[in-house]
C-alpha cells in the first residue's frame, strides 16, 4: 500500500481496529468492559467478562448435587428434599451462586449485560451434557419473569437464557409456562414465605403434555420459584421435570468479584 492510506486510529477492548464514531458506536452496542470486575476486555469475543472472572468461578459437582434441588448433598437428597418430596427428577446447577458468579448474573439481569447469555448458556450445555440431564428431554422451558420487570430490562433473563442452551443442545424450546401475575421479589424472604409468595404463579400450558422437559432456570435459592414451575408443569401433563440451573445458593462466602489485573 502507498503512504496515502489513512492511518488506523487504535483497537478497541474486544481487538477491534476502529475510532471516532465507529468505536462509539461498538461500545454502546457491545460493552468493552468486564461484567466481573470492570476491566477492560483485551480478548476477541464477546464474552461479557474477562478470562480471569471466567475462571474464578467456583463450580459445582453434579454428581455430588441433591436430584431434587441441585444443593451439594454427597449424591443423595437433601433434608428438605427428603422431607417434602421435589417435583423435579434430576437437577443440576453450574456453580455456587457467590462471587464473580453473582456479580455477573447481576450484571446480566439488572445491568445490561444481555450479552452474558451466550456464555452463560455454553457452561449449562455443557452440564447438561455431562450430568446426563439433556437425555430423555427433548424440550427446554424457560422460567418467565414478570412483564413489568422484562420491559425495564428489555428482555426476559429466564426464557432468554433457555432459549440460547435449548440452541446450543439441539432441543426445542417449548413457551410452556405462562406467569399468572407479578410476584414481590424473593431475595428478603423466608423459605416459608418464598413458598408462599410463588404459589399460584405458574401455569403450564398444553405444549408440553405428557412430555418430559428440561426446565432452566438462572438462581436457586430455596427452589421454591423452580418447584412453583415444575408443579405447574406437571398440572399440566408434563411427564418428568428436570432442572438446570446456573447458580444454586450455598453459604455466602467470599467477595463479591475477584481482582482481575
Amino acid at each position: 500500500m502507498s503512504g496515502d492510506a489513512p492511518a488506523v486510529s487504535g483497537t478497541d477492548a474486544r481487538g477491534m481496529v476502529g475510532g471516532g464514531l465507529l468505536r462509539l458506536l461498538l461500545d454502546w452496542i457491545v460493552p468493552s468492559t468486564c461484567a466481573g470486575c470492570g476491566a477492560e476486555r483485551m480478548e476477541v469475543g464477546g464474552s461479557g467478562a474477562c478470562r480471569c472472572c471466567w475462571g474464578s468461578i467456583r463450580e459445582l459437582d453434579p454428581a455430588a448435587a441433591c436430584p431434587g434441588c441441585a444443593l451439594p448433598a454427597a449424591g443423595g437428597r437433601c433434608r428438605d428434599c427428603g422431607d417434602t418430596p421435589s417435583p423435579i427428577s434430576r437437577a443440576a446447577a453450574f456453580g455456587e451462586y457467590d462471587g464473580t458468579l453473582k456479580t455477573l448474573i447481576s450484571a446480566y439481569k439488572f445491568h445490561g449485560f444481555d450479552i452474558l447469555s451466550a456464555p452463560f448458556a455454553e457452561r449449562l450445555a455443557r452440564l447438561a451434557r455431562s450430568s446426563g440431564l439433556e437425555q430423555g428431554a427433548p424440550a427446554v422451558v424457560g422460567v418467565p419473569s414478570t412483564r413489568s420487570r422484562n420491559r425495564q430490562r428489555g428482555f426476559d433473563p429466564g426464557v432468554l437464557l433457555a432459549r440460547e442452551t435449548a440452541r446450543r443442545l439441539g432441543l426445542q424450546t417449548l413457551p410452556a409456562l405462562r406467569r399468572l401475575r407479578s410476584s414481590p421479589p424473593q431475595s428478603r424472604l423466608s423459605r416459608s414465605d418464598r413458598m408462599a409468595n410463588v404459589a399460584g404463579v405458574f401455569e403450564g400450558t398444553a405444549s408440553a403434555a405428557g412430555r418430559p422437559v428440561l426446565l432452566v432456570d438462572d438462581i436457586v435459592t430455596t427452589g421454591a420459584t423452580a418447584f412453583a414451575a415444575a408443579r405447574a408443569l406437571h398440572r399440566a401433563g408434563t411427564s418428568r421435570v428436570h432442572l438446570l440451573v446456573l447458580a444454586r445458593t450455598l453459604v455466602p462466602v467470599g467477595p463479591t468479584a475477584p481482582e482481575c489485573a
